[in-house]
Order: structure tokens, then sequence, then C-alpha cells
């Protein structure tokens, strides 16, 4: 018997303990010559108590195993056979709380397995009558009294309390005793937070005159006493080091004694009486209410979301921590108080309510929840306050990134919870989920580890059932079937109902006790699996449904096997089976060339048997594999044969295979369109074109064909393709065709027409997503014809659109815009709204403008800014700008920046000549000279000539002074 089995039935210790020693001196006496024989079995009852005893024909030796909460008991012989007259190995019995007993032969031993109609019985052994006879009395359990109801509301009164410092007599310090008294004695919680400490007194209300006090040592500060609906909270501040806190219950009156030991801190000096004048008093005083009217704002907050959770109202709950933080958070910032605990438990709350919203509402993406609790672990770390949630939030955050099947991630903050948080209950529970994702994983040695520190560290699991059913699923793949029963065993005895649900489990099973030899029960589990999922594609031929189990279960080199083994074996139609349900694997493996196998298989079967049942599928499944595979004309090819050969075929009449033929024309057109092959593309789209491109059902490969007629400069054809599509498509589609028809009408030349078709699309679809591009590409257009003011009309009202626009997406091309403008003014000499238009891109750049990724257009208005400000002497603002654009790109390696920053150097240098700073311009142009960049370049001969000369001047200016 397990030695938790002992421990967990204490009063059968002592009995089973003498049994053990009965059996070592019945092992230790000599070996009998023959097996023993049990002969009989007898039923004897008396009222609530059942005894059976077996009679043998010399005193057996035996073992007990027993699990009677699954209602089964097992005495294993050693030695041992069946002696019974009728020869039966099945003993029945009318009984309401026995089935009976099974005999079954294991090697040299008999093992007799009872079975229990009631659960829960516990079993004595009496001391044998012969030696040869074992008896055996079960009884039921004794039944606890259930417990009175609790009533509702609270009893207990908290009518005072007292706080005081207690010195030792020495005059060192001693402790501060905080005493509580109660109408009744209630129950005392205690839990820490960093340096605060919370009582709390369930059942328990403030009397209605008591009045809080206000206290505060060296030790400990009274921070505040609430309470809810029923219970009553008090926190205390440690204020010393070294603190550690004693609670003591007393009687006459019922009272609670909480002393709080250490180190206490130098106490604040009283303010002298009588220097404070009344007004600086109440002054103070009122301060202090303010003080404490804030910590009460969040603690208020921090209740009514703890309220809305209840509720069930996640979002108003989220709303109130959410505000319980930034208000206790403000306050630190603004009038410098600690940090309220409440304020940091409430960011844990706005987590966990996220987390609950998400998981009722069967969310899939589970990101925002672990941002909130990553948020709230950084904050908690940050001030040292409620750590001990800590285990929880990392033990969410596992959980969340497990549901999202993302089981690496999941699994890292399993083991960061485990190495931070050893001995938390949330740590033990994490290799529970954590094996599960290694069972996802299919690396099952890690999945048994993790099950089994999961049971070792975990005193009541409440996923036993389902942990050794995993576990047996574990060592069913690794080949091990001997362990996985015993653990399938553990498994049905607590919850035989679970495997029923899964039928991926429920075969592992079977095939477990078939490879045990348990054929009734891997009978009865095949039998249970078939009669439950009907539709599981498992043949009715044995060896086909071997290998059908073993595919389904990814042992697909077995399953082959099995197949393999079934063509060798059976008739040519078994035979064709087994081919056709290779090929099928191995066209289902993307990751080698195993399909172009299976295509020869189909191909196979096709040439060699045409006229069988299995031909018809293999065509088709080979014109399906080569779609699968991207061969887009073989598919085609394969699939036309088949509609010809097969004309009657429920695929062909319902139009499956010309759906398949379209979609591997779209794959086609499309992959050559992505990979720029337009002369091929054209060239197919030739060839199918009177054939199925005619009434073809996707626009957007006739809308592919066009854009490739265009780009190739026939712009006849893809401007007829486009009036087609145009006649036909509808929504987004023709949205899309008619900017794209304007865009080819620029292209071929005509600025007229493109110009109607612009102000015809941005008329019909004000609220288009391509009204920027649009817009855009009409401004273009009447700059390309020189109407400037036009131009400037469309960028200022496409600026003015979308500057202000709710969608922070739309507003991205703002900046773009100002840029063009800014060319465009710069194209018509108007260098002072060119450089104001620079400017403008600049500041309405939403992003970080000195990120690896900014645009290129952003880099140039930096320098074109100064540049044209430069251009209208604006000096002081054009050393600005240039200054600050260096200061931005100065470290960029791109040859075109790098040119750009050492062209504004020198401007700079210029321009602080020009200002009169012939100092700063002189090292300004030192600095370019002495650059190992540039050799040849004209900014640095410039540069040097104007060093030479500002030296020249300046040992000119020496000489005069001289």
């Amino acid at each position: 018997m397990p030695v938790q089995r002992l421990l967990s039935h204490f009063p059968r210790v002592l009995l089973v303990l003498g049994v053990l020693l009965i059996l070592t001196g019945v092992e230790a006496a000599p070996v009998f010559a023959q097996s023993a024989e049990v002969r009989q079995v007898e039923l004897i009852r008396r009222g609530q108590q059942l005894s059976i005893r077996l009679f043998l024909n010399q005193p057996p030796v035996y073992q007990i195993t027993e699990n009677l909460d699954a209602r089964t008991l097992v005495v294993k012989f050693r030695n041992t056979k069946p002696g019974f007259p009728d020869g039966s190995p099945v003993k029945l019995f009318n009984d309401s709380q026995v089935e009976g007993v099974r005999f079954l032969e294991v090697g040299p031993d008999l093992w007799a397995q009872f079975k229990f109609r009631e659960a829960g019985l516990v079993f004595d052994i009496d001391p044998p009558e012969a030696p040869n006879i074992l008896q055996l009395t079960f009884r039921p359990s004794k039944q606890l009294e259930p417990l009175p109801p609790v009533e509702p509301g609270a009893k207990v009164r908290l009518l005072s309390t007292d706080f005081r410092s207690v010195d030792t007599e020495d005059g060192l310090s001693g402790h501060t005793r905080l005493t509580l008294i109660f109408s009744e004695a209630p129950r005392l919680f205690m839990q820490q937070h960093g340096v605060q400490i919370e009582l709390r007194f369930p059942n328990t209300l403030p009397a209605e005159d008591y009045e809080t006090p206000e206290f505060e040592d060296g030790r400990v500060r009274l921070e505040r006493l609430d309470s809810d609906e029923s219970q009553v909270f008090l926190t205390l501040a440690m204020l010393g080091s070294e603190s550690r806190v004693e609670r003591n219950l007393r009687e006459k009156p019922p009272r609670w004694e909480v002393d709080v030991y250490g180190v206490a801190v130098a106490a604040p000096e009283p303010e002298p009486e009588g220097e404070l004048s009344p007004e600086e008093e109440l002054r103070l005083r009122n301060e202090r209410v303010i003080a404490k009217n804030r910590k009460i704002q969040v603690q208020n907050l921090y209740q009514q979301g703890e309220n809305a959770f209840r509720k069930g109202d996640y979002e108003g709950a989220v709303s109130f921590f959410k505000q319980s933080y930034s208000t206790a958070k403000n306050n630190v910032g603004v009038f410098e108080d600690t940090m309220e605990p409440s304020a940091i438990r409430a960011l844990y709350r706005k987590a966990d309510t996220i987390y609950t919203m998400l998981e009722r509402r069967r969310g899939r993406n589970f990101h925002e929840a672990i941002d909130a609790y990553l948020t709230a672990l950084r904050v908690s770390e940050d001030y040292g306050l409620i750590e001990d949630l800590a285990p929880h939030a990392y033990f969410r955050i596992g959980r969340s990134y497990q549901r999202m099947k993302f089981t690496q991630e999941a699994n890292t903050n399993f083991e960061k919870l485990k190495s931070k948080f050893p001995t938390s209950l949330e740590a033990s529970e994490a290799n529970f989920w954590k094996a599960l994702n290694q069972i996802e994983r299919r690396d099952w040695e890690q999945a048994i580890k993790d099950f089994e520190e999961y049971l070792q560290v975990t005193p009541n699991p409440r996923f036993l059932a389902e942990t050794h059913y995993r576990m047996a699923q574990a060592f069913y793949h690794l080949d091990r079937p001997i362990i996985a029963k015993e653990h399938f065993d553990n498994a049905r005895g607590l919850d035989p109902q679970y495997v029923l649900e899964d039928p991926t489990l429920l075969f592992h099973m079977g095939e477990t006790y078939y490879e045990n030899a348990d054929f009734m029960t891997a009978r009865e589990t095949f039998r249970a699996l078939l009669d439950r999922y009907p539709k599981q594609d498992f043949t009715k031929l044995v060896a086909l449904r071997l290998g059908d189990f073993l595919r389904d279960e990814g042992k697909e080199e077995q399953a082959i096997r099995a197949y393999e083994q079934a063509i060798n074996s059976y008739s040519r139609e078994i035979a064709l089976l087994g081919k056709l349900r290779i090929a099928n694997i191995q066209a289902t493996r993307p990751y080698s060339d195993e399909y172009l196998e299976a295509i020869d298989l189909y191909d196979e079967i096709v040439r060699l048997y045409p006229d069988a049942p299995q031909s018809e599928e293999a065509l088709l499944r080979k014109g399906l594999t080569l779609t699968l595979y991207g061969m887009y004309k073989p598919a085609i090819e394969e699939l036309e044969k088949y509609q010809e050969k097969h004309p009657l075929s429920p695929y062909v009449r319902r139009g499956v295979v010309r759906e398949n033929i379209d979609e591997n024309l779209k794959g086609l057109i499309d992959n050559q369109f992505q990979r720029q092959e337009l002369l091929e593309l054209i060239a197919n789209y030739r060839d199918y074109k009177a054939k199925y491109l005619l009434n073809f059902r996707f626009d957007s490969t006739l809308f592919q064909v066009a854009v490739a007629h265009q780009r190739l400069g026939f712009y006849e054809e893809a401007l007829d393709l486009l009036k087609f599509l145009d006649s036909r498509a509808q929504g987004t589609m023709l949205e899309l065709i008619r900017l794209q028809t304007a865009l080819a009408l620029v292209e071929k030349g005509d600025p007229s027409l493109s110009r109607d078709q612009f102000t015809r699309f941005l008329t019909d679809y004000p609220d288009s997503l391509y009204d920027a591009d649009a817009r855009f590409s009409l401004a273009q257009v009447y700059r390309e014809s020189k109407e400037y003011d036009k131009a400037r009309i469309v960028y200022e009202q496409t600026i003015q659109k979308y500057d202000n626009d709710e969608d922070p997406l739309r507003m991205e091309v703002v900046p773009e815009l100002w840029y063009e403008l800014g060319q465009m003014y710069e194209e018509i000499g108007r260098y002072a709204e060119s450089g104001r238009a620079y400017h403008e891109a600049i500041a309405k750049y939403r992003h970080p403008v000195t990120a690896q990724d900014t645009p290129q257009f952003i880099i140039d208005s930096h320098f074109r800014a100064g540049e044209m400000l430069s251009k209208v002497q604006s000096d002081q603002e054009a050393l600005r700008l240039y200054q600050n654009a260096v200061a931005n790109y100065a470290e960029r390696e791109a040859p075109e920046t790098r040119k750009q920053v050492n062209w504004a150097r020198y401007q700079i240098g210029v321009i602080q000549v020009r200002l009169g700073m012939e100092k700063e311009a002189l090292e300004t142009f030192r600095q370019l000279v002495a650059s190992p960049e540039g050799e040849g370049e004209m900014w640095k001969r410039l540069a040097s000539e104007n060093h030479q000369n500002l030296t020249r001047q300046f040992s000119y200016q020496q000489y005069l002074k001289q």
C-alpha cells in the first residue's frame, strides 16, 4: 500500500502495519512445495457490515492494493492458482454493496479483484479462524454532521481601541501595543504588504459610537481603519527597522493585543506650545485633514471598482481601478504624499478584471491583460508595495500566453514565477499548466517531469485526474505502455467520464490497454470511441483502422507501415485504399519532397487502375495537391481532365472543380504579378481568356491583369479592362478601379481626362480610403500642368481635411502633403512659404524624427527648411533650423544624408559670417576641413576657401592691433 494512502487513512495504519508484519513472517516461513489454491469464496452480511472469506488449501502469502473511493480492491496472492469446482474465475454476488470478485492469473500469482457498488467504504483484515482463511470486513465510513448555516450580517462590534508605547525599565526601546476591544472575540487575519500590515476582522463592524483615533510613534503609524458590509480593516505602517508583530487573544473583556517590536526611529520633535499662531495651527490641521481625505478618495475609488467587478460591470471596474491609481500617483507627484497601497492593489485588480472579462467573453487576444499585469509588477516593484500579489500576476501572464497558444512565452513566465516565488501556491499550479504546454509541443519527457513536480509540491491537487490522464498520454507516446496503464488506471478511478470527452485520449487509452494485453478494456474503449465519434476517420477494416489511428495521432511513419502491410496482405481494393491513404499523408508534408511521391502514387492509381473507384479520387487529389504546392498550370490540366472524365461527379456538377480551376488561375496570375513577370502574366491571360476569364469571378485578378498592361505601356488594353471591371465591380473594388483608371490616364499623358477622372472620384467617394491618394495625385497633375494655384488649393484642402482627423492613421498623410507643398513653392521661387511648409511637415510628423525608420522626406524637410530661410535672408531662424538638422542626423551613415549634413554645416558657417560671428564661423569651417570624409566634394573645397579667408582676415586684424 502506498505511503500516502497509509497517511490518508491513519486509523487503519496500525492494523495494516500488523498485516505487513504477518506477511513478513509468512514470507520468512519455508516455501511450500506446491502452489496454493483458492477453493471457495463466502459472503457474510451483518447489517451495514459485510465480510468476505476466501478459503485456501494452505496459509496464503498476499498483498492488498485498494482504492475504495473508486470502488476497487485487489488481493494479490503469491504462487497461487484458482481451484474452484465450477472452473469459473468470476464470482457475482446479489448484494447492495459488492458486485463480485474476478480472479486473474498473472504469471505464477493470482489476483482477486473486488468491485463494489458504493464508494468510500473502509475495511479491516479480521484475525483468521484458521491459517488458510483470509477474511476481509467492509463497512461504510462515518458521516460527519453538517455544519449549521452561517447567519448573514456581522455579529461582532469593535467597541474601542487603545494605542500606547511600552518601554523597558532601563529606558531602552520596548514595543508598541495596540489593544482592540470587541463585544465578542472575532477571528483575525494578518497580511503584510511591504512596509504595511493589514489586519482584517471578519464578521465585525465598528460600534455606532466608535471614533477612530490617530496614533504614531517611532515604530508604527495607524494609516486608516475602515470597514465594508461585514468586516473591519486596519492598516499599520511599520516605521522602525527589524520589525516583527505578535498577536494575542485575551478574555474579559474580549480583545486582541497586537505587539509591534523593533528598533524605533527617532520621533519628530513636538512643536513647542505657544510658538504657532492660531491661524497657523488651523492651517496645519486643515492640511492634515485634506491629506487624509486624499487617501480616502483613493480607497473609495478602489472599493467602487471592487463593487463594480462583483456586479459584472468590468468596464466600470477597470475605470475605477485606473482612477484610483491615477489619483494616488497625482497625490505623490503634486502633494508629495506616500503611495497608497490600495492604489497599487488597484493596478493588479485592473489586470484581473481585464483577464476575467476576456476569459468570460471567450476572447482570443490577451495582450491587454498581459500589459496590465506587467505595469502592476513594475509599479509595485518601484514602490516596494503589494509584492505578495506578484506570484498571481506572473501566473496570469503565463495563462494569458497559454490561452493565445504562445507556449514558449507561457513557459518562460511560469519558470520566472517558480524561480522568484518557489513556495507560492501559484508556482505549484504553474507546473500543471507548463506540463500541458509541453504536451501541446509534444515534449513528452519534460511534460512528465512537470506533472511529477506538480503532484509532489501540491498538497491537494485539483487537477489530479487530468494529470494522471495526461501523464499516461505522455508515457504512451514514449512507448512505455506499462507505466501509461498505471496512470490510466488511477485516472479512471478518479474521473471515468473525463476521457470520454477527448477522442484522441480515448484512442490512446485503448491502444495502451491493447498493448498491455487487457483486450476487454481495449475493446470497450474502442467501442466507446466509435459509438461517441462515428464521424471520425476510422475505417471498418482493422488494418486500415490501425493505420488511420496512427495517422490521426501524428505517427505518420507507423501509419504508412500499417498501410503498406494492408497493401501487401489484402485484396486489390484494400491495397488501393492503402496506397491512397499513403499518398494523402505524403501530400500534406510541405517541408519535404514527399508530396512528389504522393503525386506519383496518384498518377499510378489513375494509369494502372482507371476503372477502380479509387481512380476518381486519385485524379481529383492529384489536381488538388498540385494546387496546394503552387503548380498552377499542371493543376489546371489535371482538373480539366477530371471534368472531362467524370462530368457527373458531384464535384463537377456543384462547381467545386471549376472553382478550383479559378483558384489556380488566380494563384498563377497573382504569383506572376508579385514576381513582376508581367509578360508571362499577359501571355497566360490571353491563353485562358476565352475559356475562363470572360466571366471570371475574381475581379482582383482581372485588376492585376489591367495593372500589368499599364506597367508595360499597353494603356488602351489596360483602360479597356478597367472599363469592363467598372461595369460589374462594386464596393471598395470599384473605388480602386476608378482610381487606377485616373492613374492610367496620367501615365498615358492625358491630363485633361485624368483631372476629370480624379474629380469624379473625389465627388463620388468623399469618404474613400483612397481619398488622400486621389487628392495627392490630382495636385501632382496640376503641378505638371503648371497650374500652381489649383495645386495649392488641393494641397491646402487635403491638409485641412486630414489634419484634425480622429483616426491617427489617416493623419499620417499630412506631413508628406506639407513637404510636397514646400517643393511646389520652391519650384516657383516662393522661398519663405516653402520654408514654412517644410517646417510644418516636421511639426506634423507625430513620431520621433531621429528614429532609424524616419522617412526621407522628413529628413529632407529639416535641411530644406533652413535652406529656404537662408535664401530669404532670415539668418537667425535659418541658423537654428540648420543646427537642429545637424544635431538630429549627424550620426546617420547614409551617403545622401551625410552629404546633406556637411552642406548644412557649411551653410551654418556662411550664416555665421553674415551675422558677424566670425570666430564661430572659423571653428565651423575648421571642423569641416578637418573632417576625414568628403575629399574632393564642393562643400569641403568651399569650406577650405572660407577658412583661409577668415584666417587671413584675423591675422590682418591682429597685425593692425600690433
